[in-house]
């Protein structure tokens, strides 16, 4: 059984965006350095349709400053913190 292959056009290149000369509308272009990609609409115009991130390092949380209160932000779309305001004995599993 033969498979069917989809071949995305892609950029290794930091920063290269696809002009709308490169795409056809719905076609997909991927930036693996950037971890983005790209597609072309109705409009004639480049749009991003997905934007990631590639971890460096390690996550680094942080639990708790001086005054005991813990800061926890979820990647939320207002960028706002949660914030616990109280005490966090360490509890047991």
């Amino acid at each position: 059984m033969a498979g069917t292959i989809v071949k995305i056009k892609q950029s290794s290149v930091v920063g290269k965006v696809p002009s709308a000369s490169d795409l056809q509308q719905g076609e997909l272009a991927l930036n693996t350095a950037d971890v983005k990609l790209y597609s072309k609409n109705g409009d004639g115009d480049i749009i991003t349709l997905a934007a990631g991130a590639v971890a460096a390092t390690p996550l680094t949380v942080d639990f708790g400053d001086h005054n005991r209160d813990i800061y926890y932000d979820a990647g939320d779309s207002d960028d706002v913190a949660f914030v616990t305001h109280g005490a966090y004995d360490g509890g047991g599993a």
